[in-house]
């Protein structure tokens, strides 16, 4: 179809529908969804439910299949097309910020930039998703898409999606192109990221008294700081190999006791499973020690750069540049998405296609609210170009 053709049909598309989306959007941020806030999340599916159903697609909240407690209910919705071949949208409804932290509310910075908890991370991805979708099935011929279409919005993205990765493969499989409503940094887009290993390491040592006996105990904290200092080592920019401790503690909180245990969270990341094999390897020989209990608490595999999907990639791109008038880059992104679950070969994978912001993760998160409108408009062109 006619790219002219195609944005005179989406401006039309939009008039009435785009003045809802800010609304909505600061509808869902005030709604506290921390991924521990289990009740908050479902109210945010619960009422994201509606909204789907009524462009037309089947929605149900599937519980966790390891139980309510580990998290709200993934909302998938899905709408037949002339070819079974699914097109599968992934997005999330939690955020990082509990309903203990400070950051809760909306607020608008300046006339197009809005401030708030998920704004961008991940409920501005939702809100558009939902306006390109509306746009594609409204200018499709009897409103029958060419290719048949699955939202699946995932309530605790942020710690990890325990409990769906089951789910998430059978999506896969049945998927031959997935698209990640991660937001969009700087304007880019994702055509990559890296995989996380998560591990726990546990050190046993001997109290005993500083002083007085000295000589018999085992001090777990110096163990795990040599270990650590071993590990930290392992930082390598040049092949894309990070390690952090993100955490460390042990001991009673005193001077003058030998401390008998610690612990350490240590996250690493790398671009692929070779590296990830590697690096794995060097730090369970580092952590070899009968005092050290290592336990893997997440293990993700990285989403890596395939052939099948870089002419997409490239085609997004340049309805990018067509519609917002500027040609932003794709990269490798060093932060892991519900998108890595998707990985496999033949499928093709874009991500960061939600809208413009920047700062997750912190009390600056902000939209360009602008680019609810036109990352729709990129969104509808994509598919309907298909």
């Amino acid at each position: 179809m006619n790219p002219l053709l195609i944005l005179s049909l989406l401006v039309v598309a939009t008039s009435s529908f785009a003045d809802t989306n800010a609304d909505r959007l600061k509808e869902i941020v005030n709604m506290n969804s921390g991924s521990a806030n289990i009740k908050g999340v479902t109210a945010v599916q619960e009422k994201i439910k509606p909204w789907f159903e009524e462009i037309g697609f089947k929605v149900e909240l599937k519980k966790n299949p390891k139980g309510d407690t580990i998290s709200a209910p993934m909302l998938i919705a899905t709408y037949a097309g002339e070819k079974p071949d699914t097109i599968t949208f992934i997005m999330h409804a939690d955020t990082v910020f509990e309903i203990f932290a400070p950051f809760q509310k909306w607020e608008m910075k300046d006339k197009n930039t809005m401030r708030g908890p998920g704004v961008i991370d991940d409920k501005g991805g939702i809100i558009v998703t939902l306006q390109a979708l509306k746009d594609y099935i409204e200018s499709s011929p009897k409103k029958l898409p060419k290719y048949s279409l699955r939202v699946e919005i995932t309530p605790n993205e942020e710690v990890g999606a325990d409990g769906w990765e089951d789910t998430f493969k059978e999506m896969s499989k049945n998927s031959f192109m997935a698209l990640g409503m991660e937001p969009s940094v700087k304007g880019g887009i994702v055509e990559g990221r890296k995989g996380n290993l998560w591990f726990l390491i546990e050190v046993k040592g001997k109290e005993a008294h500083a002083g007085v006996d000295h000589k018999s105990g085992i001090n777990a904290c110096h163990i795990l700081a040599s270990r650590i200092n071993q590990i930290q080592k392992l930082t390598d920019y040049s092949k894309n190999v990070t390690v952090s401790i993100g955490h460390i503690e042990g001991g009673q909180d005193k001077f003058n006791i030998v401390c008998g245990w610690a612990k350490a969270k240590l996250d690493t990341r790398f671009p692929d499973a070779h590296s990830r094999d590697e690096l794995k390897k060097k730090i369970m020989k580092i952590l070899d020690d009968p005092a050290i209990t290592v336990t893997i608490a997440d293990e993700t595999d990285a989403l890596a750069i395939n052939e099948k999907s870089k002419p997409f990639v490239k085609k997004y791109i340049e309805t990018i540049a067509k519609i917002e008038g500027k040609r932003p880059l794709s990269y490798v992104s060093g932060g892991v998405g519900d998108a890595n679950h998707f990985s496999r070969d033949g499928i093709i994978i874009i991500d960061g296609l939600g809208p413009v912001g920047a700062d997750m993760h912190t009390v600056d998160e902000h939209i360009d609210l602008r680019s609810l409108d036109s990352r729709a408009k990129i969104m509808t062109t994509f598919l309907m170009g298909l």
